[in-house]
């Protein structure tokens, strides 16, 4: 494509913007540099450069609005804060746009509720169209949107874990418990990313047990072939491939007949299901409700419909709350109840829920090892410290994302500290006929 071809097509979206949502409309036009939003990024706050600074990271896109949309920008250019596009400037783009973990912290403190992470997910878009997306995104997202998952995996691969995970149950338990696959008329369809059930199996087996405990194992299903909520055309910026990868699991639970679509422990795949495709209705009424597995639980462990064995979990146990959770869907008390109900010393981060801070893996960050350097030293700084503060051992989230990038950053900063979910910690604790778990390592 050439320069001229580049340059229209960047300066027409970036254009297009003043026909668009309003919000987006006043994030151009009323940020006043003040600074707020740089003291609470964890990304300044690991390396304060100008480089890292939100405002400064979206003005790549304020400027050319102010050239394009503004009579000021028109007349005084850069004396109004206003810049031409040039297109020698995308590669600079492609890092700039991918240091950003969309925590939307910075809205949370805004003093005009400015969200830099919705103008961050522009300059993705318009790269994504450019064909510029880092690598490690594109490919995954051409993965899920060929397999259904974001690991590739197939039915075979599916089934294997699910009959692993069973043998692991009935090992620690002396009895059996299944996960049902594929059962039409189930009231309850499971959908949790992929990682809950290939690489870090406990939420599952938890979410199993409880589903066992109350009698309903054979009321609820996972799907062969949708098993993965991950969707990563969120962090691509691609409307179009996040659609496309929604549909699929919207199309299966109508085919299960499913009443409730039971998402997992990952918080954006339950705010594009809740919050974005359920509230602006992309495929009209839905058949079923939509609730996030935390919430199912904690309103049976409120109910008293659950008993546990703390001494199972005897080590200090944080909880991370992931952004999409505790700032976008406003999760936070529930996996609370959960962690207290089955940890004997349960620890809180400070600040924590909706204010806390990003792990520095968030918008996609966490798959991209080929910034592992910026992850480990600048992004996730912050989470670091406050997890040392605490005291704890096991540090509890509820985010496949989250767990990475936690793991990866605890193991290069030599910390013995454990990361896994929510339910991992429910599974070793929950009472099975009156007993919790006989654990053992898993592999």
């Amino acid at each position: 494509m050439s320069e001229n071809n580049t340059k229209e097509q960047v300066v027409e979206s970036i254009k297009a913007m003043k026909d668009g949502p309003r919000a987006m409309r006043m994030y151009m036009e009323m940020c006043v540099k003040c600074g707020t939003c740089a003291s609470v990024c964890p990304v300044y706050y690991g390396k304060s450069e100008k480089r890292y600074n939100p405002a400064e990271r979206t003005d790549l896109i304020r400027r050319i609005y102010r050239k394009h949309n503004t009579l000021s920008g028109r007349l005084f250019g850069r004396f109004a804060g206003a810049e031409d596009f040039d297109p020698a400037d995308l590669e600079g783009w492609q890092g700039i746009f991918y240091e950003c973990t969309g925590c939307r912290r910075c809205a949370m403190f805004c003093p005009f509720g400015i969200d830099h992470s919705v103008i961050t997910r522009k300059g993705r878009a318009l790269l994504d169209k450019l064909g510029m997306t880092p690598e490690t995104m594109a490919r995954v997202v051409k993965i899920s949107l060929e397999t259904g998952n974001t690991d590739g995996a197939g039915e075979a691969a599916f089934r294997a874990a699910i009959d692993f995970l069973e043998e692991e149950m009935e090992d620690e338990h002396g009895v059996e418990i299944k996960i049902p696959i594929d059962v039409k008329g189930a009231d309850y369809f499971y959908v949790p990313p992929s990682g809950d059930v290939l690489v870090n199996p406990e939420a599952t087996m938890g979410v199993a047990k409880v589903f066992h405990v109350l009698g309903m194992a054979d009321n609820w299903t996972m799907s062969s072939k949708c098993f993965d909520g991950a969707n990563y055309g969120l962090f691509t910026g691609n409307d179009g491939d996040m659609r496309a990868d929604n549909k699929l699991y919207v199309d299966e639970a109508k085919e299960l007949g499913t009443k409730v679509m039971l998402m997992g422990e990952c918080g954006h795949a339950y705010r594009i299901m809740k919050m974005m495709m359920e509230k602006t209705a992309w495929w009209g009424e839905l058949p079923f409700e939509i609730i996030n597995c935390m919430q199912w639980t904690a309103e049976r462990i409120k109910d008293g419909q659950l008993a546990f064995d703390k001494s199972k979990n005897q080590q200090p146990v944080t909880y991370h709350d992931p952004c999409n959770f505790g700032r976008s869907c406003g999760i936070t008390e529930e996996p609370r109840v959960i962690l207290e109900a089955s940890c004997a010393d349960f620890r809180e981060m400070h600040p924590n829920r909706g204010d806390n801070w990003c792990c520095g893996g968030g918008g996609g960050l966490s798959a991209m090892d080929d910034i592992i350097d910026f992850r480990m030293e600048i992004s996730g700084v912050k989470k670091l410290e406050q997890i040392r503060e605490t005291g704890a051992t096991y540090v509890s989230t509820a985010c496949s994302n989250c767990k990475r990038q936690l793991t990866q950053l605890l193991e290069h900063h030599e910390e013995q500290i454990e990361v896994g979910g929510v339910h991992d910690m429910l599974s070793r604790a929950i009472l099975v006929n009156g007993k919790a778990a006989e654990r053992h390592e898993y592999v």
